[in-house]
């Protein structure tokens, strides 16, 4: 029986290594490289009140900040339920996270984690530039509870996720991100 050179060893060695990391890539579903081209995130941490849209980290360093600077919000935090969005005991106020998310510029998805205050009546939109507002039903929301929209897109233009909340009548708006 012939032998094999230490040359053509190590090449059958090396081609047999390669197959079998092929191997294992393919057959891992949803492996983070496939997927890092493809999706795009946005996401704000936000305090809404009947004064205004406070972001965290750009108009307020925190949720407990905030309280301390405005300290007759804090009621609405402590006990959500004893507050309605038009109270009168104290200011409504709500505190979460909104989050745009892009697949590829196949869809997008507007996401509003709520984590504290009072009931909130929703509604997202999905805009892109150079294509029409794709808009969502009207939601409500409570404190931790969370809610999504989600819109195919055109194959082009960058995507801004946005949420309408009727009882401040304000609109929430992420920054426009790349749905490449």
């Amino acid at each position: 029986m012939p032998h094999a050179s230490p040359r053509l060893k190590k090449t059958s060695r090396l081609t047999a290594l390669f197959a079998l990391v092929t191997t294992t890539v393919l057959l891992v579903p949803g492996t983070a490289s496939a997927e890092m081209g493809q999706v795009r995130t946005e996401s704000q941490e936000i305090i809404i009140t009947d004064e205004g849209v406070f972001e965290v980290g750009e108009d307020v360093e925190s949720l407990d900040a905030f309280l301390e600077e405005n300290p007759e919000y804090a009621p609405a935090v402590e006990d959500p339920d004893r507050v309605g969005a038009r109270a009168t005991e104290s200011l409504p106020i709500t505190h979460g996270t909104l989050t745009t998310r892009t697949t590829g510029c196949n869809s997008a998805t507007v996401t509003y984690k709520k984590t504290t205050g009072s009931r909130l009546t929703i509604k997202f939109s999905v805009a892109q530039l150079g294509s029409l507002t794709r808009n969502g039903p009207t939601l409500n929301i409570n404190a931790g509870q969370t809610r999504s929209f989600t819109a195919n897109l055109s194959p082009i233009g960058n995507v801004q996720g946005r949420m309408q909340v009727d009882e401040q009548n304000k609109t929430f708006v992420n920054k426009y991100i790349s749905c490449r």
